[in-house]
């Protein structure tokens, strides 16, 4: 169960970002860091989250402090910040149980990272690449997500 994060109370990563990987996320981090929102978007692959979102959102790994009772309670260093999150996927099949678990693969941890959801867009029956550009009432709902985020940041 997440506690409250407060700076004495834990051991802290010495760098606060992974350092055990040498690759392309280690230039995000401070985008990451410095950001007060963020928009994660993903097709559905098998019921779920693409690898390369699944990656990513492993990374964010390091943004957790963990205290040292067994089981290990945690907190978040990015938690009481209000950061922002807007959801999104992209699925071929036009039922919601075909999308799996897409939305909560990318919902749960960033929300256990303390973002604040502002809103999600599931999106059913496209498969070409592309596509999701000609379906007016999508691109319309996802123009109110990304304006519905802003809002929420401006506040």
């Amino acid at each position: 169960m997440p506690f409250p994060v407060q700076a004495t109370s834990l051991p802290i990563r010495k760098d606060k970002i992974c350092t055990g990987l040498k690759d392309g996320m280690t230039l995000l981090y401070p985008d990451v860091s410095g950001s007060m929102g963020m928009v994660l978007v993903s097709p559905t692959h098998n019921y779920n989250i693409t690898a390369w979102m699944k990656a990513f959102i492993d990374r964010l790994y390091c943004y957790y402090d963990f205290d040292d009772h067994r089981p290990r309670g945690y907190g978040s260093r990015s938690a009481g910040q209000g950061r922002k999150l807007a959801l999104a996927a992209v699925c071929e099949q036009v039922d919601e149980a075909d999308m799996g678990f897409t939305m909560t693969a990318m919902r749960a941890p960033l929300d256990a990272l303390g973002y604040e959801i502002t809103g999600e867009l599931p999106v059913y029956g496209i498969f070409d690449r592309g596509k999701v550009k000609q379906e007016e009432n999508v691109v319309s709902q996802a123009q109110r997500l990304g304006a519905d985020l802003a809002r929420s940041l401006r506040q």
